[in-house]
């Protein structure tokens, strides 16, 4: 079971680096140039998805909602970490003196999406679990 929780995990991380990604390579294809922002929030948007697939996916299988806020943290810093050192790797390949800025992404952006990832998926848990109990009272109450 844990097994499938890990696979999750990494299945989410490649799902927000491949929505942080594909928007903008898809508004280059474009005849018309979109706005930076349309793609900015198309990846805000995917990364919603992936961020709630995930959640719902630990709930379904039972996880408790401090490991499930765990898992899904740990999913946020991987992909963050992926997208941290795709960009600088794509726009300064070359440039030995771009090395301290990709290492200290790769260190920072993890810490500063997974964090807060770890506190709205815990507390996004714990009132789903308290919404579902409440709902399940109230109909065998009825």
């Amino acid at each position: 079971m844990r097994q499938i929780r890990v696979w999750t995990s990494l299945l989410a991380g490649a799902g927000y680096i491949v929505a942080s990604t594909i928007p903008p390579v898809v508004a280059g294809m474009s005849p018309r140039p979109l706005p930076a922002q349309w793609w900015r929030i198309a990846a805000w948007v995917l990364s919603l998805v992936v961020f709630a697939w995930h959640l719902a996916a630990e709930r379904r299988l039972r996880t408790q909602p401090f490991r499930a806020a765990m898992y899904v943290a740990f999913a946020v810093a991987l992909g963050a970490a992926g997208v941290a050192a795709l960009g600088p790797l794509r726009a300064h390949w070359g440039e030995p003196t771009r090395l301290r800025l990709i290492l200290l992404s790769v260190v920072a952006w993890p810490l500063l999406t997974g964090i807060p990832a770890f506190l709205v998926a815990l507390l996004g848990r714990v009132l789903l679990d308290r919404a579902r109990a409440l709902s399940d009272s109230q109909s065998r109450t009825a």
